[in-house]
């Protein structure tokens, strides 16, 4: 009784360990991009058992697990809201042409709770989010037409803000943009306008430091600093073309890189023709510099961080940055302490070579001068020879004729 009692449950594992392995899914899954969230709906041959989640992001809110007797299904989903996906380390972006929000990620398909299989299958999902355009009409009832005499168009073309981190504390975009530094090293940020314009200008409002698992922190409020120790307050360049602030690497404890995100508005030049109706508010006039005080060191919420950074105020552009930063003590093996190391043989190799270059411009300019001087001696020392012998044979031929002379006189 024992023996069969074992055998039909080893058939009844073999049985369904198999039928896991050998589901599939069929056809393409369905993804709803949107409003509030991103689904991705999929459809299996048999009940689906393992779990639907974000590439490299199997960690809670960013799964859904599926097990046997609790909640199988043929068509397994997983939502994540948008307000989460910083928790699986995605961010909605902002096209800096169409103006659109975009997200791009990668859904598994794991059929096994704990390992992958040759079953398991990946998508790649890209979600598009238009904004809206809403046409506003009012009409009017005049007591007689007005006749048109002309119709002058034109288009003022907003101007595209960029940020741009670059080493050292020279406020110049062309310079090359830092990627990889170390904690305390010197650096500096630059918005500046992609196009210079004598009526629109640059305004910057709030920044966060922000890593992919979520953690965040505002390093600029306003145009004023949070942390005098991190950055210092914006300031601006002429007719606010320019502002930049200089700043001290940092980083996360235990994270490499580190995501910069910063608003930035587009103002009007104050000029003084100007003029401002009596109401109307002046806060999309340039300002010249930050109005910064003194700030309560408090702790804030996550909804005060994002509350200008989160896309949805269309007088506003959303700046990224992205900083890999080592720490000075970081252990020599790491893969960015070998990169450091690398740029800092590359350069030394480089001065190298440019010495060794220039000690041989040095050996030949000296061998070419040596040789130049033996030559100029050996010239003169031959001249002097030839003129001695010439002078020689001279007084010789001359005596020759003289005796000469006497034996033909006697």
């Amino acid at each position: 009784m024992f023996l069969q009692y074992f055998i039909f449950l080893v058939i009844t594992i073999s049985t369904t360990f198999s039928k896991t392995i050998d589901n599939k899914l069929t056809g393409t899954p369905e993804v709803k991009c949107g409003p509030d969230s991103i689904e991705i709906k999929g459809t299996t041959e048999d009940d689906f058992e393992g779990a639907l989640f974000v590439k490299n992001w199997r960690t809670s809110g960013c799964f859904t697990a599926y097990e046997k007797l609790v909640n199988t299904t043929k068509n397994p989903t997983f939502t994540i809201p948008l307000t989460e996906l910083s928790k699986c380390g995605l961010e909605l972006r902002r096209h800096s042409q169409t103006r659109e929000l975009e997200v791009f990620t990668v859904f598994v398909f794991s059929f096994h709770p704990s390992f992958v299989t040759m079953s398991d299958r990946a998508f790649a999902v890209h979600c598009i989010f238009q904004q809206q355009t809403i046409t506003v009409a009012t009409k009017f009832n005049f007591i007689s037409d007005i006749t048109t005499r002309a119709t002058f168009n034109g288009v003022s073309a907003m101007p595209e803000p960029s940020l741009t981190i670059v080493n050292g504390r020279l406020p110049d975009e062309q310079l090359t943009p830092a990627k990889l530094v170390k904690v305390g090293d010197a650096i500096m940020f630059v918005w500046n306008m992609t196009h210079p314009s004598e009526i629109y200008g640059i305004q910057v409002e709030d920044c966060i430091a922000k890593t992919l698992d979520g953690r965040k922190m505002k390093i600029l409020e306003n145009g004023c600093t949070t942390d005098d120790i991190i950055i210092s307050s914006v300031t601006y360049g002429e007719r606010n073309q320019k502002a930049f602030a200089d700043a001290m690497a940092f980083k996360f404890p235990d994270v490499e890189d580190i995501w910069i995100m910063c608003s930035v508005r587009t103002c009007i030049q104050k000029r003084e023709h100007l003029l401002i109706e009596t109401g109307i508010s002046e806060e999309h006039l340039c300002k010249s510099e930050p109005k910064c005080e003194k700030q309560h060191r408090l702790k804030r919420q996550t909804h005060d961080l994002t509350a200008k950074i989160d896309g949805t105020d269309e007088s506003i552009t959303i700046l990224h940055n992205k900083l890999q930063v080592i720490d000075v003590y970081a252990n020599e093996n790491s893969t960015m302490a070998l990169s450091l190391h690398s740029q800092k043989n590359d350069e030394n190799e480089v001065q190298e070579e440019n010495k060794l270059k220039l000690c041989m411009l040095k050996s030949v300019y000296a061998m070419s001068a040596a040789f130049l001087i033996m030559l100029y001696f050996s010239t003169a020392v031959s001249g002097g020879i030839l003129v001695y012998s010439l002078r020689k044979h001279s007084k010789q031929t001359t005596s020759h004729i003289n005796n000469n002379n006497n034996q033909l006189y006697l």
